[in-house]
């Protein structure tokens, strides 16, 4: 997703049976797609992310969708306690996804709807009442809500680091090489894993992002392939299902060369987008390769660990 525009598509995620994982040296050294070596090795695993059956993920339904009109109110709330924008879910629902509320956290204000029945006398004198059972919907106010700097996680329940996922590969180092940066996560849809402001080339990953580090790869991508400026150079008919295809490809092949999971779930991405976008697979494999794989040999290469003198 990019420039904030991201609406939770079904998509993202981990473990995958379907392609099998690039070998351990593969994994642990990752070449690059530049020589021709490569090429053929990484079309085929672009033609997978394309082709083979995938499932989209549970991680864009965790969460309820709030209507616009609480999302303004909510971020009203936080702006006028200088709290940043968050994720925001009920106290039990805090706990249901392994976090718990900080004590002394404030909960926050939103308007529910509630069913109540009318009075029976107010129901018989209306005359529409045999074609009514006599409820009515009331919107109350509650304060019921909590965002995610107000909760910790449970024993157990710590989200996965990006370098523990991918240990062969350093973000900090790629993000500098790529002259990207990380900023904090503002948003208080829970269901959106990560954002890029591709023009501004700054990229967030939620903290409960199921796969933070497939999540920062698909940011990445959207940086390197549509900004303004890169549409202007090579695509500048780029449709934003085609936009994310490009992206969640990226990601499929890193985290296929990483040892990374989440194959299947990006395969399921890949496709929901693909199919909206009015592209085959055989089509899309012909005017977009290049880019997908030359971003694929920035991102890789970007984040290799340092040569140290002795290996040198």
């Amino acid at each position: 997703m990019y420039d904030l525009t991201n609406t939770p598509n079904p998509h993202t995620a981990q473990g995958d049976a379907g392609i099998s994982a690039p070998n351990p040296t593969e994994a642990h050294h990752p070449a690059g797609v530049g020589s021709e070596q490569q090429k053929p090795q990484f079309l085929a695993m672009l033609h997978d992310a394309l082709t083979e059956p995938g499932r989209i993920s549970k991680a864009y339904t965790l969460f309820h969708s709030y209507s616009f009109g609480n999302a303004l109110w909510i971020a009203g709330q936080l702006w006028a306690r200088g709290e940043p924008l968050a994720p925001i879910a009920s106290f039990n629902r805090w706990r249901e996804l392994g976090r718990v509320v900080k004590k002394g956290s404030k909960a926050l204000c939103m308007s529910m709807p509630v069913t109540v029945k009318a009075k029976a006398d107010r129901a018989k004198a209306d005359d529409s009442a045999d074609q009514d059972d006599g409820r009515r919907v009331l919107f109350v106010v509650r304060r019921n809500w909590f965002a995610l700097h107000h909760t910790e996680p449970m024993a157990g329940s710590e989200p996965q680091a990006i370098e523990t996922a991918a240990p062969d590969w350093n973000a900090g180092r790629a993000l500098e090489a790529l002259d990207i940066t990380r900023e904090d996560f503002e948003h208080t849809n829970g269901n959106v894993q990560g954002y890029a402001r591709p023009n501004a080339r700054r990229v967030a990953v939620s903290p409960l992002a199921v796969n933070p580090a497939k999540t920062l790869f698909h940011e990445i991508a959207h940086c390197l392939l549509h900004s303004e400026q890169a549409r202007m150079e090579d695509a500048a008919d780029l449709t934003r299902d085609l936009a994310e295809v490009e992206a969640e490809s990226v990601a499929y092949l890193c985290c296929a060369v990483l040892g990374v999971p989440g194959l299947e779930e990006a395969r399921g991405y890949v496709q929901d987008w693909l199919a909206g976008s009015g592209c085959d697979a055989e089509t899309f494999t012909d005017k977009h390769a290049r880019r997908v794989l030359g971003a694929v040999d920035k991102i890789l290469k970007a984040g290799k660990p340092a040569t140290t003198e002795t290996e040198a």
